[in-house]
């Protein structure tokens, strides 16, 4: 064989070897990265997580937020410190990576674990191919060098802590497919014991059936468990707690002016929660009532009350509607209810709003429910008066002071004042006069009040039209709402938040305790129900 085919052979040969020899690589480093972007952060995160935030792509949501007109004006949502930093040095990171953040990367979840604090959180990214090397330059770049990073064992993995500048330390977690971060050690241990024993969340049946449905490549998502929230100012000597319902998960989506927070709420029971309370009602199909609410009102809800046993089955157990009961005001309220059975029509509203007297410490508050026959129901109520037994040492009645000077339309309809019973409590939270009750009937319903005045002012406003329908903020408002409901309730916070504790315990304190970020919103909060689904839906206005 002549050499220059021996030359020639040998050159093909070492080109087929070559490119299979790259081939071959090329697959495995596909294979390899493939496998990364699979890998379930949610294998990680503990059990006890009572929310989570998740996006697979990081660097948008930190965009989409700065963009935000509340952002531009400073007004930031304290809650993660872990996203606090991840803001702070995102575009740093960025600036290191010139074709910009791996897809990998970008897929990151924050849990939430009680005590719910800023500081209680855990950040989980995933990692992709250079991803671990890229981080690890990053911390030891920008980390304080005033104390040495240190190394723990936990259970054959490496803990890491790093100073940062502030003084605080930050735990740390990493593998090649993963980084864990923390300011709590102990939650990182959390996630390793949580990884090691597979009791993570994903291990957990009623979390993972809600996740199999979830698509990816979301913007935000947020998951949360309704168990038990805490309701109301942390300033209330009642320390309300209402039982919401199981995990729910609710989709965000952002435009310069407002924050959509759509959901969806899984699993049932029968225990009595506010959701199951729900899933029986036959919904409100009316639209809203701003017609019927005065123009300050600040607070406004509706509820749809085809069921009420469920209702008050639910309410019954609140903190606030138990806090002074007797024998006496449980017969009151069986009475009551029976009363509502017999004549009140299927939705309930109840609004807060100003009183013209500059003068009045307290908000106007009433209740209306719809009748189904205004004049059986009065009669009805009459009866129930005039043969109720007195209540033994009870407390001294009030006396019906309706200022007919400033409200002269609402002179014309009487007012009674009712027994003591938890009626307006249970769907109020309001305990003020000592849970005596001040009725009116008015076009069609029944209005309650803690005072005779609130009923006056609430009249009075009607019927001068000077009612919210119309105006610009209530019609951005409900804009964003489905008009076929089983709940609504509509809030501006910087109003609530200036008010007495026993006024706002339908408000969850979390709103409470990041008061300074949301005295800037008026809140809109849905509820529907389709099929026994429950739909929550959260809205955020920015008022500027």
């Amino acid at each position: 064989m002549k050499l220059r085919l021996l030359i020639q052979i040998a050159v093909v040969v070492s080109i087929v070897l070559l490119c299979t020899g790259f081939g071959v690589y090329s697959f495995l480093r596909l294979n390899s990265v493939e496998n990364r972007q699979d890998f379930n952060l949610y294998t990680l995160v503990p059990q006890d997580a009572t929310a989570i935030l998740e996006t697979d792509r990081m660097a948008d949501l930190v965009e989409d937020i700065n963009e935000l007109n509340c952002s531009k004006d400073n007004h930031f949502l304290y809650v993660s410190e872990l996203f606090v930093y991840l803001k702070k040095y995102l575009y740093t990171l960025v600036e290191d990576t010139p074709h910009g953040l791996s897809k990998q990367m970008n897929k990151m979840l924050i849990s939430f674990h009680e005590p719910d604090t800023p500081m209680n959180q855990v950040l989980y990214c995933s990692l992709g191919s250079g991803d671990y090397e890229l981080v690890e330059s990053f911390v030891e770049k920008y980390c304080s060098s005033s104390f040495p990073s240190k190394y723990f064992d936990y259970k054959g993995e490496e803990i890491r802590i790093y100073p940062m500048a502030d003084g605080r330390f930050l735990a740390a977690y990493f593998t090649p497919d993963f980084l864990v971060v923390s300011f709590q050690k102990r939650l990182i241990e959390h996630v390793i014991d949580a990884r090691r024993s597979k009791k993570s969340l994903m291990n957990l049946p009623s979390f993972r059936t809600m996740y199999a449905g979830k698509q990816s490549n979301v913007a935000a998502t947020v998951y949360v468990r309704m168990k038990g929230v805490d309701m109301g100012k942390p300033t209330d000597g009642i320390r309300s707690q209402t039982q919401l319902g199981s995990w729910a998960e609710f989709d965000m989506k952002f435009n310069e002016d407002a924050i959509y927070c759509s959901g969806i709420s899984h699993g049932s029971d029968s225990t009595q929660t506010f959701i199951n309370a729900l899933r029986v009602q036959q919904p409100v199909e009316d639209g809203f009532s701003g017609a019927l609410l005065p123009s300050s009102t600040f607070f406004y809800d509706r509820w749809a009350m085809s069921d009420r046993n469920s209702w008050f089955g639910f309410t019954a157990s609140q903190e606030y509607a138990k806090a002074t009961y007797s024998d006496y005001i449980k017969q009151r309220d069986e009475e009551w209810i029976a009363y509502l059975n017999e004549h009140a029509g299927e939705s309930v509203m109840s609004c807060l709003f100003q009183s013209k007297d500059t003068l009045d410490k307290l908000p106007c508050a009433v209740m209306c429910i719809p009748l189904k026959d205004k004049l059986a129901a009065e009669r009805r109520l009459q009866s129930l008066l005039y043969s109720t037994p007195k209540e033994e040492d009870a407390p001294l009645m009030p006396k019906v002071v309706s200022n007919n000077s400033l409200y002269p339309k609402a002179r014309k309809f009487p007012k009674y004042v009712l027994p003591r019973n938890t009626l307006l409590t249970q769907l109020t939270g309001i305990t003020e006069s000592a849970l005596y009750t001040f009725a009116c009937f008015y076009r069609g319903s029944l209005l309650l009040a803690p005072d005779a005045l609130s009923l006056s002012a609430y009249i009075e406003a009607v019927e001068s039209g000077d009612v919210l329908d119309g105006t610009p903020v209530y019609e951005e408002g409900i804009g964003s709402l489905s008009p076929i409901y089983n709940f609504v309730m509509m809030v501006d916070m910087e109003m609530m938040l200036s008010q007495p504790e026993t006024y706002v315990r339908l408000i969850p304190n979390f709103f409470f305790r990041q008061s300074n970020f949301f005295r800037h919103f008026m809140l809109a909060v849905q509820f529907t129900c389709t099929e026994g689904v429950v739909y929550p839906n959260i809205v955020l206005l920015y008022k500027g």
